[in-house]
């Protein structure tokens, strides 16, 4: 009785410890998941290992085989110490290596090793060029990384500097590390990191704030100078929506759309009522408008065609970008692009305002009457 009592405690003792390592790991998979989301690559995510334990590096990139990301799971526990701030903190250790990744940090030194055997000569030049680069690359794994870190929606920012800290001192690290800045020099680089994320997620913030404002001008600029620095997925988005709002204010309105102008209401950002121009263009004006029209037109559409690229599967992007093709008068790319979407997204009612309108404009008024009493427009 004793033994079979025994027994259960050790398997509830068992199931315990099962549940929270799996729990931590969900977690962790979670955190890194979510980052990747936000870098919105089209290069395939690396493998991803969390390792038991307490290993000579909390987290590496390597490339020995197959690109893979390892993390300990004792950085868990450091990042649960946290609080509130785990899992930013938990986001910045993982961003960091993922900017190593997507930036192939690792090109020179493992070429140098290739070819260590081979050439003699080369390789030690290009095993000293790695390591005189590694400042670089790791300032800019800490500015993209807490960047990244933040689009993904997590608070990396005044938690990095106390983060090297508490790794160097709890791996037991010395100041000076071969092919590494220094201690102190990772914190001062960390610092100006923060100040560079901080500023171009500012840049971010204030494009959001301008397209609320209908301010199309300065939004396209805050976009592209966030951009210079990082382009992703949401940003090339943002910026494709206000160079097509911006050139709504050139289009020319049809009696059509004055009558209806429900009917005619672009699916690119919720209010998108005051964007037709009510009060018509003229004649004298009208081949430069058209012009600005166009030019602004094209250029949204690369930014979309940007988007759709660091991310196959972003829906929004299509429907902007069918409604660029629809406005350029390029019915069949904008019907195309609809029909790249899933079929659960084609259904949505953007894709059918879009839809309706493309109908419409290429005249198929059956088909577009259709979806707009669907619609209920």
């Amino acid at each position: 009785m004793v033994f079979k009592k025994g027994l259960i405690l050790l398997f509830c003792s068992l199931s315990i410890f099962m549940f929270g390592q799996t729990k931590s790991h969900q977690q962790i998979n979670s955190v890194f998941n979510q980052l990747v989301i936000a870098y919105g690559s089209s290069k395939p995510a690396p493998v991803f290992k969390i390792r038991d334990g307490k290993s000579a590096k909390p987290a590496e990139y390597s490339t020995k085989s197959t690109p893979t990301i390892f993390i300990d799971s004792y950085v868990y526990e450091i990042c649960r110490s946290y609080g509130k701030d785990s899992l930013n903190s938990l986001s910045i250790i993982l961003s960091h290596e993922l900017v190593h990744y997507y930036e192939d940090h690792t090109f020179c030194s493992d070429y140098a090793v290739a070819t260590r055997y081979k050439n003699k000569t080369l390789a030690p030049k290009l095993i000293k060029s790695s390591l005189v680069s590694s400042i670089e690359k790791e300032t800019e794994a800490d500015q993209k990384g807490l960047f990244y870190a933040s689009a993904a929606g997590y608070s990396p920012f005044e938690l990095y500097s106390n983060l090297i800290n508490r790794l160097y001192k709890d791996y037991k690290f010395p100041n000076e590390l071969p092919g590494y800045p220094s201690k102190q020099e990772r914190t001062l680089y960390a610092k100006n990191a923060e100040d560079k994320a901080k500023e171009l997620y500012g840049y971010f913030l204030a494009g959001l704030k301008a397209m609320e404002e209908k301010k199309y001008d300065d939004a396209i600029v805050v976009f592209d100078k966030a951009n210079s620095f990082i382009p992703y997925r949401e940003n090339y988005n943002n910026l494709g929506v206000a160079r097509t709002l911006k050139a709504l204010q050139f289009k020319v309105i049809t009696s059509e759309e004055i009558h209806h102008p429900e009917r005619f209401l672009y699916p690119l950002e919720i209010e998108n009522k005051s964007r037709l121009n009510k009060e018509g263009t003229t004649r004298a004006n009208y081949s430069n408008r058209q012009e600005q029209f166009e030019n602004l037109l094209n250029d949204a559409k690369k930014d979309f065609q940007e988007a759709i690229r660091l991310d196959p599967k972003f829906s929004k992007g299509y429907i902007n970008l069918a409604c660029v093709y629809e406005l350029l008068g390029k019915y069949n790319l904008a019907l195309g692009t609809i029909e790249d979407l899933a079929k659960d997204k084609q259904n949505t009612r953007e894709a059918q305002r879009i839809l309706a309108i493309t109908y419409y404009h290429s005249n198929k008024d059956f088909e577009a009457n259709e979806i707009w009493s669907k619609l209920k427009m």
